[in-house]
């Protein structure tokens, strides 16, 4: 199987496998090498986005409005704060980590 396959079968929930991270978008459960990772809503939310975008970077403005459907620069400081938050809980996620790339956004990048 595709190491960025996402699977969808009648009767089961969608699930993203990305090298060892694995993410269930009808359950919310996050495993990272098969050990549970507990998520905000936000944070589950952030990690949606990139997934559905893996190695794209996605601007601010769109993450933002995903999130919280407004831009602005609060809104801009408080996604940095889920990112850091969220780049934490996935730092032994292989092969794939959050990229922040300067003056366009954030992705979820594979490691090169």
């Amino acid at each position: 199987m595709d190491q960025t396959a996402v699977q969808q079968e009648a009767g089961d929930p969608a699930i993203a496998r990305l090298g060892n991270l694995e993410v269930n978008f009808d359950t919310y459960h996050v495993f990272i090498a098969e050990r549970p990772v507990v998520l905000s809503y936000q944070e589950f939310e952030l990690l949606r986005a990139f997934v559905s975008n893996i190695d794209h970077i996605i601007s601010a403005d769109v993450l933002t409005r995903a999130l919280w459907q407004a831009t602005g620069h609060t809104y801009v400081r408080r996604l940095n704060v889920v990112v850091h938050r969220l780049r934490a809980k996935l730092l032994n996620s292989r092969p794939y980590q959050i990229e922040s790339v300067r003056g366009r956004g954030y992705g979820l990048l594979t490691m090169r």
